[in-house]
């Protein structure tokens, strides 16, 4: 993600755009910048992004507080696509979360849940559409990472009443 805003905003005709799409995000602002310049500045002192000279040009770079910051903002967004044809395997996330993390592994199971995961044991939980990648993030984002497994799953029992409550 952090690359793809870098790119973004290494080239001038989205580079205003995102500009003003961060600093809404980030900053809250309701109105349009009136000085583009004052907003990278503000930026870098914030430390959220840096300035990387390639070549001829110089490109704006999230940095890791500037990707952390994003990363918030996208994680409360954050949704899992189904595809439109399903591809027959379920997705099984296995956690085992520590007691001194209870904090983060409640704030897991309560995303997953509302990603509409369903609950096939207390720390299992399954979907049918590819979901690694959001699985991946969520973990890492709130940094239990090593404690979240993902299994993809070609039988399992209760297959009926999975594909009956996904409607699939």
């Amino acid at each position: 993600m952090g690359l793809g805003i870098s790119v973004a905003l290494s080239n001038r005709r989205s580079s205003h755009k995102m500009t003003k799409i961060l600093l809404k995000e980030i900053f809250g602002l309701n109105q349009e910048p009136k000085n583009l310049t004052r907003s990278f500045s503000k930026l870098r002192q914030l430390k959220l992004v840096s300035m990387e000279q390639a070549g001829k040009e110089t490109k704006m770079v999230l940095t890791e507080k500037g990707q952390m910051t994003f990363l918030r903002f996208n994680y409360e967004n954050l949704q899992v696509k189904k595809n439109k044809i399903w591809d027959r395997n379920f997705r099984m996330v296995i956690f085992d979360i520590p007691e001194k993390k209870r904090k983060q592994r409640d704030l897991f199971r309560a995303k997953i849940k509302e990603m509409n995961f369903v609950k096939f044991n207390d720390s299992v939980w399954v979907y049918p559409y590819p979901c690694q990648r959001e699985i991946d993030f969520i973990a890492h984002y709130l940094g239990i990472g090593k404690y979240v497994h993902f299994v993809l799953a070609k039988d399992l029992t209760n297959r009926e009443r999975l594909e009956a409550f996904f409607k699939l």
